[in-house]
């Protein structure tokens, strides 16, 4: 009666610990914790299952046999008391008394390989190392038929030596060859055995439990994967010096694996076995076994080792080809799309890497970098509606972020939607300056200050403009060049400034000689002094440098025709109007403004105002 009162005590308090083993007591502990009370006692004590006991105030008393437990289930519920006690005192930091409980667990059920280590190891801090080994070796004696005690005491005898470091303990050794002699067939054996004399420096002795290992007739692949692990321990694969004598050694055990693996087996066997190779840097055999797999089992692991090999072969064209193929066979894999897209990037194939980019985006929630990286294929593509609309969704999804504003704004420029294009400059311009300070350089203000241009807010764009000047590093001559030209162009045009402009198209023709577009703005930088002798003198030379003339040189045509118009020489001047106008220039405003010229000119009546 005591111990079913033990018992249900322990059932009320201990609904909150778990039994960490697989023995008797294990298995009894487990059950109560998701079966109602009677039905677990019922399980637990069959003589108590069999009739019910009346416990209500009715006419009659319970029998007593009704309460009375057979012998073996009295014990059992006594263990499952000392249990519940060892928990509840081992929780409570009182370990003195928790081992109390734990050793009359033990006792119970000896064959528990995790509990004897608990179990020892409180002992080793309260009884001494002789007692936590008896415990270990007394559940040696329990399990006969299993290494897992033997090598529970040599991992224990070896992590806590004699105190006495000049004696050799020979309870780890011991243990180690008895696993060997019994169970030569399993491979965490031969690992604890190599483990120990490794860390005693016996390398000697390492080598002779391998060749051991190597000797056996095992049918099991997972034996041989297991122990060409512990192969490389003895002979480290990483030691370049005796890489290829090593990998002789080692080689042979995951070659057993392939060998012995049943078809049943054999996908995931090769998969972990080229893996291994792969790691181990034998790349060719690893790629012979990946492209078995691919071919095969259309295995989806095995192609993306295969695309990383390829990838460090240099063998762009089988790389692609794989990764085309992983993304084929996992639509839904973010990661693959992104990689595929760069590919496609790589090789300069926009229109490729936009459905990719797009994929990752729907797949994987959609990181910062996919939107940017999607907005310049479009853009690269020309397709500036999707990118304003792609650029509007990011700014959406991530408002702080310059890079988006950045790229929204060229979206909107590309348009040839000014306003929207400087609002989004102008925000890229301050998240940037407190938190990506690198984005606002020479190219973010020549694009800010050109779209400013367009929109004839000529001195913020002069601002921008001198800015990107000053950002321009000094290497990158062809760029500054560029930024003084168009700045200098700029103020030539709208009247102003008109000395610092010819200070800025001198310095870009001599950073950059020989360019017509430059040249010519010197020629009009003269024009615009009123020395037409000496713009016509550059403008010509701009003319001779157009081989051939394109659409777009249609402005240096109409200054040199305007030029020869101001020096009195009409027929010279109504040749050049009338080829400027017949290259239709792309610039709209440029072609009408050449077209009123030539109009002008014919009805006698040209501008006086000088441009």
């Amino acid at each position: 009666m005591a111990s079913l009162l033990s018992a249900i005590r322990w059932y009320r308090d201990a609904g909150s610990f778990v039994m960490p083993g697989s023995g008797s007591v294990g298995r009894a502990l487990r059950p109560c914790l998701s079966m109602g009370f009677a039905a677990f006692f019922g399980s637990l004590l069959p003589g108590f299952a069999a009739t019910t006991a009346d416990l209500s105030l009715g006419a009659r008393a319970a029998d007593a046999s009704d309460l009375q437990l057979s012998p073996g289930s009295a014990s059992r519920a006594d263990v499952l008391a000392h249990f519940s006690a060892a928990l509840q005192f081992e929780s409570s930091g009182k370990l003195r008394q928790a081992l109390d409980h734990y050793l009359a667990v033990f006792k119970a059920d000896p064959s528990n390989s995790d509990l004897a280590v608990h179990t020892a190891g409180i002992a080793m801090q309260f009884q001494g190392r002789e007692a936590a080994i008896k415990i270990l070796e007394d559940a040696v004696r329990a399990s006969p038929r299993t290494p897992a005690p033997l090598l529970n005491l040599a991992r224990f005898a070896s992590t806590y030596p004699p105190e006495d470091l000049f004696v050799k303990d020979e309870v780890p050794y011991k243990a180690v060859a008895e696993a060997l002699a019994k169970f030569p067939t399993h491979a965490e054996v031969y690992e604890m055995a190599v483990m120990l004399h490794l860390t005693h420096n016996e390398r000697d002795k390492a080598v002779q439990i391998m060749e051991q290992a190597a000797n056996q007739n095992s049918r099991d692949p997972q034996y041989w994967l297991a122990t060409g692990h512990t192969a490389e321990h003895v002979w480290p694969l990483g030691q370049a010096e005796f890489g290829v004598e090593y990998r002789q050694r080692v080689t042979p055990f995951f070659e057993n694996a392939l060998k012995t693996a049943s078809k049943a087996e054999a996908e995931q066997v090769t998969l972990e076995v080229a893996r291994q190779y792969l790691l181990t840097n034998d790349p060719e055999r690893a790629r012979q076994l990946c492209e078995k797999l691919a071919a095969e089992y259309n295995n989806l692991d095995a192609r993306k080792l295969l695309f990383r090999l390829y990838v460090a072969a240099e063998q762009k064209d089988k790389a692609l080809s794989t990764l085309e193929q992983i993304v084929k066979q996992a639509p839904a894999d973010a990661e693959m799309q992104r990689l595929l897209a760069s590919e496609y990037d790589r090789l300069k194939q926009p229109e490729k890497a936009i459905a990719h980019l797009e994929a990752a985006i729907q797949n994987g929630g959609g990181e910062i970098g996919d939107y940017v990286k999607l907005g310049w294929e479009l853009y690269q593509t020309q397709k500036f509606e999707d990118m304003v609309r792609v650029g509007q969704r990011s700014v959406r999804l991530f408002p702080d972020h310059p890079l988006v504003h950045y790229q929204l704004a060229i979206a909107h420029r590309a348009r040839e939607e000014w306003a929207p294009s400087v609002q989004h400059f102008a925000e890229a311009e301050q998240f940037a300056s407190s938190t990506q300070s690198e984005l606002l350089d020479h190219l973010f203000y020549y694009q800010y200050g050109i779209t400013l241009e367009r929109m004839a807010r000529f001195e913020d764009a002069s601002r921008m403009l001198e800015k990107s000047i000053t950002l321009t590093p000094r290497e990158e001559s062809k760029a500054a060049a560029n930024t003084m030209n168009f700045l200098g162009y700029m103020w030539l045009d709208a009247g102003t400034h008109l000395d610092k402009a010819g200070e800025l198209i001198a310095k870009a023709n001599e950073l950059l000689p020989n360019q017509p577009a430059y040249i010519d703005s010197l020629g009009w930088f003269h024009y615009k002094k009123g020395n037409y002798p000496g713009a016509l003198k550059e403008l010509q030379r701009a003319e001779t440098l157009l081989e051939p003339i394109a659409p777009e040189d249609a402005e240096i045509l109409e200054h040199i025709g305007l030029t020869h118009q101001a020096l009195g020489d009409k027929t010279k001047a109504l040749e050049y109007l009338e080829r400027a106008v017949a290259l239709k220039t792309p610039d709209l405003k440029a072609r009408k403004r050449i077209e009123d010229e030539l109009n002008k000119f014919k009805s006698g009546k040209p501008d006086t105002e000088k441009k």
